[in-house]
């Protein structure tokens, strides 16, 4: 008896220890205390394509450029000034992605370049048919860029930890230096510890 019950108890304490997994619905996601979350990442994204489509530079450029949609670079990042680590990359790339399927600007790879210069060396050897080789000379310059920063003000109160976080955005057109669009997301939340903690 004594030899079986050993056993069980030892698959009931690892059954016990297991963790467990569950998805998320991110259209529900809601952040977990005062730091910046993926919560806020559809905020910010939908608050900055509000504002870029009420502008209204798209609908304007298209229609004085014969239907053209501007051609973007996107920034490298956004400046962080925040006191966390968040990957700010990605707020650009989930804006830029929206920007593209929603039609409204055509997006220069920054990221592809030093790839397609390897490529275009590597076909401009014997190695390449010439004729069914990619031609030098065919980049698109970006005309836009769009970049931005976050920042944030925190404040340690006790138990409390309120957080004031604002992202600014804006297209400035390279030739000129003009901004133009700009707009900023801000919001704030404060967390409590449990009196435990």
């Amino acid at each position: 008896m004594n030899k079986l019950l050993v056993p069980v108890l030892c698959l009931m304490f690892l059954a016990g220890c297991a963790g467990t997994t569950k998805e998320i619905d991110l259209s529900k996601d809601t952040a977990e205390n005062a730091d910046f979350s993926s919560a806020d990442l559809a905020r910010i994204t939908d608050g900055m394509m509000n504002s870029i489509s009420a502008n209204g530079f798209f609908q304007q450029y298209v229609a004085e450029h014969a239907g053209q949609k501007p051609v973007m670079l996107l920034a490298k990042s956004l400046l962080n000034n925040t006191d966390e680590h968040i990957n700010t990359r990605l707020i650009l790339e989930k804006i830029r992605t929206r920007m593209i399927n929603e039609g409204q600007a055509q997006f220069v790879d920054d990221q592809a370049f030093d790839l397609a210069l390897e490529q275009l060396n590597l076909q401009a050897s014997d190695l390449y048919d010439n004729a069914k080789a990619a031609k030098i000379g065919k980049f698109v310059g970006a005309k836009y860029v769009l970049r931005g920063t976050i920042s944030n003000i925190r404040k340690k109160d006790g138990r409390e930890n309120i957080n004031y976080m604002n992202v600014t955005m804006d297209i400035f057109e390279v030739e000129t230096l003009l901004i133009k669009w700009t707009d900023e997301v801000e919001f704030k939340r404060v967390s409590t510890k449990g009196a435990l903690r």
